[in-house]
């Protein structure tokens, strides 16, 4: 069982989340909280693994794939497949038994993916991939209220652009340095940025401010929802008339519970994955005034998590 973090460790975590490279010195300020104990309690949380900063490079196009599998082929496939470096997230859905994964289509070779690998795998019934049209949120931009306003306004971040779905820019050698050790460590200095890039240090701040404002890069605070105080996970599938996607996924975007919308094509054009205090206030988010519109609705608990932005997740 994963225990919840302390106020304060929660605080900490929201500071991160609204900006992953703020030094103690400005996350004690904005919370209102003594500098050494900040910064203590911070170093555990990064130390420990408990949360983990990392840069998320833009890879260009994605695509959802869900997997429905046999329950006892799902463990070894989802494994399999987590060690993909295409792979973004992979979860486990309880309705039916499958898998849902997001892949990056640069890295991921969906073709032969989809039509050789995975079915060969025992258990595998069925495969449907659909690419990302457009994300309205991403696990990102997860605010799940765990600061109040004025600890946020302190606490603004870069300004990052629309998550993009074209193809991604190719980088000098450089820039592609400084977003390599950014996804090792995203709270990397400038100067081992500088030193991993061979520029220096006012060039790199200079660089590494560009990637992320125009999307090159984003910096990622990753922790398990339930430390957090949302043990309940569910991916919600949406059906709607096109003319309603977008209103449907801003709406949706909105709800703090909500971590990812992205809009894909197919029958279910909006794709939802939803953080939840317990059942009762997972069933109010599921009828809220977004779902006006709504054609069907599709929602599955999510049991296992193998994977969260690009990274892997320990299993319980």
């Amino acid at each position: 069982m994963t225990d919840l973090l302390s106020e304060i460790d929660r605080r900490i975590v929201g500071a991160l989340q609204l900006d992953g490279r703020a030094p103690w010195s400005a996350v004690a300020k904005a919370l209102g909280e003594p500098l050494r104990t900040v910064a203590r309690r911070g170093r555990d949380l990064l130390e420990t693994g408990t949360v983990r900063v990392v840069g998320l490079a833009n890879l260009g196009p994605t695509c959802v794939i869900e997997i429905t599998c046999a329950p006892n082929r799902i463990e070894a496939l989802a494994r399999e497949l987590a060690e993909h470096p295409g792979v973004v997230y992979l979860l486990v859905l309880a309705n039916p038994s499958s898998l849902l994964v997001e892949v990056h289509e640069k890295s991921f070779d969906l073709a032969t993916m989809t039509l050789h690998v995975i079915p060969s795998f025992e258990g595998v019934q069925e495969i449907s991939a659909t690419p990302v049209l457009r994300y309205f949120k991403t696990n990102a931009q997860w605010r799940p209220g765990l600061l109040v306003e004025q600890e946020s306004k302190r606490l603004a971040g870069p300004q990052a652009p629309e998550e993009s779905t074209a193809e991604s820019e190719q980088l000098g050698a450089p820039d592609q340095a400084i977003v390599d050790a950014l996804e090792v460590d995203g709270r990397a200095s400038v100067a081992e940025l500088a030193a991993r890039a061979g520029i220096t240090e006012p060039t790199a701040r200079r660089r590494l401010n560009e990637l992320q404002s125009r999307g090159a890069v984003a910096i990622r605070a990753l922790v398990d929802p339930r430390c957090l105080g949302f043990p309940v996970e569910a991916c919600l599938r949406i059906a709607c008339s096109p003319i309603h996607a977008d209103d449907i996924g801003a709406k949706l975007a909105a709800v703090p519970e909500v971590r990812y919308v992205a809009q894909v094509l197919g029958e279910y054009s909006l794709v939802a994955h939803v953080n939840s205090g317990d059942l009762p206030r997972l069933r109010a988010m599921l009828t809220g005034p977004w779902t006006a519109d709504v054609r069907s609705l599709r929602a599955s608990l999510v049991t296992r998590v193998y994977k969260r932005s690009g990274h892997s997740v320990p299993v319980i």
